[in-house]
């Protein structure tokens, strides 16, 4: 399965771009894990928060294409949630990027609606870890295991801001915790909904 022969790319590193998502999409009720996609509804998104083993061979170009069933199950899907590691050396933080929006291309290509992904590397992936990505769209970024020591909770602070300077999002769904600390800045400024795991009432609140 690839459909990115027809796709519009970027220029420096032709990173896949991808489409805008459909001016009547909402964000999703729940967010389900995608290696517990099967209980997902038309209302939920499936998301990857969760090691990148659980689903980093399934969406090989090979396997993919099992899967459309399954994802057509929820509303929507979130951009695959590639680690991308600071002291990786770049050309694998690039390549983590680019898979994420293959993935995204390729589902849209079959009609399902993508949640972009927000993740990032170290400062030298501010360059292009956002790449591909529209304007404008409901975003979505997950803070689990990325803000518990003391270099990825500066990392993460950094690389929100720049996302959040990017790509201008609509709304974000932040799936895990929002400390204060690094998401009180921009309260009066984005939309922000929080979600737990999906088990224990994963909707949570909206903060403005």
């Amino acid at each position: 399965m690839l459909n990115l022969k027809n796709g519009h790319f970027t220029g420096k590193d032709e990173f896949p771009v991808l489409r805008s998502q459909n001016n009547n999409f909402q964000r999703p009720f729940q967010m389900v894990r995608f290696s517990e996609r099967k209980d997902a509804s038309l209302n939920d998104a499936i998301c990857f928060y969760e090691w990148d083993d659980k689903f980093k061979r399934q969406l090989t170009e090979n396997h993919l294409s099992r899967l459309i069933k399954d994802f057509r199950r929820a509303g929507s899907v979130v951009q695959p949630d590639y680690s991308i590691y600071a002291d990786d050396p770049l050309i694998l933080q690039k390549m983590a990027v680019f898979n994420r929006n293959r993935v995204a291309c390729e589902l849209q290509s079959c009609g399902i609606e993508v949640i972009p992904n927000l993740r990032w590397g170290d400062e030298r992936s501010f360059e292009f870890a956002f790449a591909g990505i529209p304007k404008h769209q409901i975003c979505a970024v997950g803070t689990y295991g990325q803000i518990h020591d003391k270099e990825k909770r500066r990392l993460f602070k950094l690389g929100l801001e720049q996302a959040l300077i990017q790509t201008e999002p609509k709304e974000v769904l932040v799936y895990g915790a929002m400390p204060s600390d690094i998401f009180g800045q921009y309260l009066s400024k984005v939309a922000f909904y929080q979600y737990q795991a999906w088990r224990s009432n994963a909707f949570d609140k909206k903060v403005i």
